[in-house]
């Protein structure tokens, strides 16, 4: 019983903060904004190579992301062997 009483004023809370939000920042007004004004009158000779583009770029800063996460895995895992090493 309590635990939903508990989940009720969590969500309230969520819905409240969530609400003031849309309200300051109307983030989905600029989008649709942005696209009405700059990318719908945009030739469809523009907007496919443009939408190619930007995928390969999301692809490929997606793939040196996942290096770049790699390689501190692989540096912080190096530290902690030599700090209980060394403990030890």
């Amino acid at each position: 019983m309590e635990s939903s009483g508990i989940l009720n004023f969590i969500n309230n809370i969520f819905g409240d903060i969530n609400g003031f939000l849309q309200n300051l920042i109307q983030f989905d007004d600029l989008i649709l904004g942005f696209y009405d004004q700059v990318i719908a009158p945009l030739p469809e000779l523009v907007k496919i190579p443009g939408s190619v583009l930007l995928a390969v770029i999301l692809v490929l800063g997606t793939i040196q992301f996942v290096k770049k996460m790699l390689k501190l895995f692989i540096v912080v895992a190096v530290i902690l062997v030599i700090v209980l090493a060394m403990s030890s």
